[in-house]
Protein backbone atom coordinates (compact mmCIF):
# COMPACT_ATOMS: atom_id res chain seq x y z
CA UNK A 1 0.00 0.00 0.00
CA UNK A 2 1.51 3.55 -1.27
CA UNK A 3 1.73 6.46 1.51
CA UNK A 4 -0.66 8.84 0.73
CA UNK A 5 -1.00 12.59 1.99
CA UNK A 6 -3.33 13.02 4.85
CA UNK A 7 -3.73 16.70 6.68
CA UNK A 8 -5.74 17.08 10.05
CA UNK A 9 -7.45 20.43 9.74
CA UNK A 10 -7.99 22.07 12.73
CA UNK A 11 -10.13 25.24 13.69
CA UNK A 12 -9.96 26.32 9.74
CA UNK A 13 -12.76 28.59 8.97
CA UNK A 14 -14.02 30.13 5.70
CA UNK A 15 -16.60 32.74 5.36
CA UNK A 16 -19.32 30.39 4.72
CA UNK A 17 -18.64 27.66 7.14
CA UNK A 18 -20.11 26.02 9.82
CA UNK A 19 -16.85 26.76 12.66
CA UNK A 20 -17.95 28.52 15.81
CA UNK A 21 -16.51 31.66 14.78
CA UNK A 22 -19.15 31.59 12.31
CA UNK A 23 -21.72 31.55 14.89
CA UNK A 24 -20.22 34.05 17.28
CA UNK A 25 -20.65 36.44 14.14
CA UNK A 26 -24.17 35.91 13.31
CA UNK A 27 -24.74 36.32 17.23
CA UNK A 28 -23.11 39.47 17.66
CA UNK A 29 -24.72 41.18 13.73
CA UNK A 30 -27.97 40.02 15.47
CA UNK A 31 -27.15 42.44 18.45
CA UNK A 32 -26.80 38.94 20.57
CA UNK A 33 -23.61 37.93 23.06
CA UNK A 34 -22.48 34.21 21.95
CA UNK A 35 -22.93 31.41 24.42
CA UNK A 36 -19.43 31.03 26.53
CA UNK A 37 -16.56 28.68 24.77
CA UNK A 38 -13.87 28.19 26.61
CA UNK A 39 -12.24 26.69 23.45
CA UNK A 40 -8.50 27.43 22.64
CA UNK A 41 -8.84 28.20 18.94
CA UNK A 42 -5.77 28.64 16.86
CA UNK A 43 -7.94 29.76 13.54
CA UNK A 44 -6.23 29.74 10.46
CA UNK A 45 -8.07 31.00 6.99
CA UNK A 46 -9.15 28.09 4.18
CA UNK A 47 -7.58 30.15 2.26
CA UNK A 48 -4.03 29.55 3.64
CA UNK A 49 -4.68 25.22 4.33
CA UNK A 50 -5.74 25.38 1.09
CA UNK A 51 -2.45 26.98 -0.35
CA UNK A 52 -0.65 24.56 2.00
CA UNK A 53 -2.48 21.51 0.69
CA UNK A 54 -1.78 22.58 -2.78
CA UNK A 55 1.91 22.80 -2.49
CA UNK A 56 2.26 19.87 -1.20
CA UNK A 57 0.32 17.71 -3.16
CA UNK A 58 2.27 19.20 -6.62
CA UNK A 59 5.33 18.04 -4.70
CA UNK A 60 3.83 14.44 -3.84
CA UNK A 61 4.72 14.81 0.15
CA UNK A 62 3.03 12.19 1.51
CA UNK A 63 2.57 11.63 5.51
CA UNK A 64 0.05 12.91 8.05
CA UNK A 65 0.14 16.46 9.22
CA UNK A 66 -1.48 18.84 11.46
CA UNK A 67 -2.72 22.12 10.21
CA UNK A 68 -3.34 24.81 12.41
CA UNK A 69 -3.16 28.62 12.74
CA UNK A 70 0.52 29.64 14.48
CA UNK A 71 -1.50 31.29 17.34
CA UNK A 72 -3.50 30.71 20.24
CA UNK A 73 -7.00 32.36 20.25
CA UNK A 74 -9.54 32.71 23.34
CA UNK A 75 -13.69 33.47 22.80
CA UNK A 76 -13.40 36.58 24.26
CA UNK A 77 -10.21 38.00 21.97
CA UNK A 78 -11.92 36.96 18.31
CA UNK A 79 -15.63 38.54 19.83
CA UNK A 80 -14.06 41.70 20.72
CA UNK A 81 -12.51 41.73 17.19
CA UNK A 82 -15.96 41.20 15.13
CA UNK A 83 -17.07 43.74 17.77
CA UNK A 84 -14.81 46.34 16.59
CA UNK A 85 -14.92 45.29 13.60
CA UNK A 86 -18.63 45.23 12.93
CA UNK A 87 -18.91 48.67 15.02
CA UNK A 88 -16.66 50.31 12.01
CA UNK A 89 -18.45 48.69 9.20
CA UNK A 90 -21.99 50.49 10.69
CA UNK A 91 -20.64 53.46 11.61
CA UNK A 92 -19.29 53.45 7.91
CA UNK A 93 -22.61 52.63 6.23
CA UNK A 94 -24.72 54.97 8.43
CA UNK A 95 -21.84 57.71 7.78
CA UNK A 96 -21.61 58.19 11.68
CA UNK A 97 -17.90 57.93 12.56
CA UNK A 98 -16.29 60.54 15.25
CA UNK A 99 -13.10 60.97 15.53
CA UNK A 100 -12.85 58.31 18.15
CA UNK A 101 -14.14 55.70 16.03
CA UNK A 102 -11.46 55.89 13.56
CA UNK A 103 -8.93 56.12 16.08
CA UNK A 104 -6.17 53.91 16.21
CA UNK A 105 -7.71 52.30 18.99
CA UNK A 106 -6.06 48.68 19.83
CA UNK A 107 -6.90 45.54 18.37
CA UNK A 108 -7.98 43.08 21.34
CA UNK A 109 -6.11 40.86 18.80
CA UNK A 110 -2.53 42.54 20.53
CA UNK A 111 -3.69 40.43 23.61
CA UNK A 112 -1.61 37.24 23.72
CA UNK A 113 -2.68 34.07 25.31
CA UNK A 114 -0.60 32.96 28.25
CA UNK A 115 -1.99 30.04 29.50
CA UNK A 116 -1.02 26.32 28.68
CA UNK A 117 0.31 25.70 25.53
CA UNK A 118 -2.16 23.37 23.60
CA UNK A 119 -1.20 23.72 19.89
CA UNK A 120 -0.71 20.76 17.64
CA UNK A 121 2.73 20.57 16.73
CA UNK A 122 3.04 21.95 13.49
CA UNK A 123 7.05 21.23 12.95
CA UNK A 124 6.69 18.40 10.52
CA UNK A 125 4.07 20.55 8.16
CA UNK A 126 6.67 23.12 8.86
CA UNK A 127 9.16 21.19 8.03
CA UNK A 128 7.70 20.02 4.52
CA UNK A 129 6.58 22.67 3.44
CA UNK A 130 10.27 24.30 3.71
CA UNK A 131 11.33 20.94 1.63
CA UNK A 132 9.06 21.97 -0.47
CA UNK A 133 10.69 25.32 -1.26
CA UNK A 134 8.56 27.44 0.73
CA UNK A 135 9.24 29.68 3.73
CA UNK A 136 7.69 26.79 5.66
CA UNK A 137 4.03 27.00 7.55
CA UNK A 138 3.44 31.15 7.22
CA UNK A 139 -0.37 31.45 7.46
CA UNK A 140 -0.90 35.05 5.67
CA UNK A 141 -4.36 36.00 5.77
CA UNK A 142 -4.73 37.86 8.58
CA UNK A 143 -7.62 37.29 11.40
CA UNK A 144 -8.84 40.54 11.10
CA UNK A 145 -9.47 40.16 7.18
CA UNK A 146 -10.77 36.88 7.85
CA UNK A 147 -13.15 38.49 10.16
CA UNK A 148 -14.19 40.73 8.28
CA UNK A 149 -14.96 38.13 5.30
CA UNK A 150 -17.49 36.23 7.37
CA UNK A 151 -18.79 39.43 8.91
CA UNK A 152 -19.44 40.66 4.99
CA UNK A 153 -21.27 37.25 4.52
CA UNK A 154 -23.09 36.76 7.44
CA UNK A 155 -24.36 40.59 6.89
CA UNK A 156 -25.89 39.43 3.47
CA UNK A 157 -27.82 36.15 5.04
CA UNK A 158 -29.06 38.27 7.56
Amino acid sequence: MSESLNINFIDVYSPDGDAPINDWVCSILMGNEPPPDDTIYHWVHHRDAEVAERILTEHDVTGTFDLCGRRAWTQQMVVDEIKGLWSRFQNAVKHSHTSQSLSDIPSPAAVRYSGEPRRPNLGPLHDALVNCGTDGWRPMTAMRVGLMECIANSAEQI
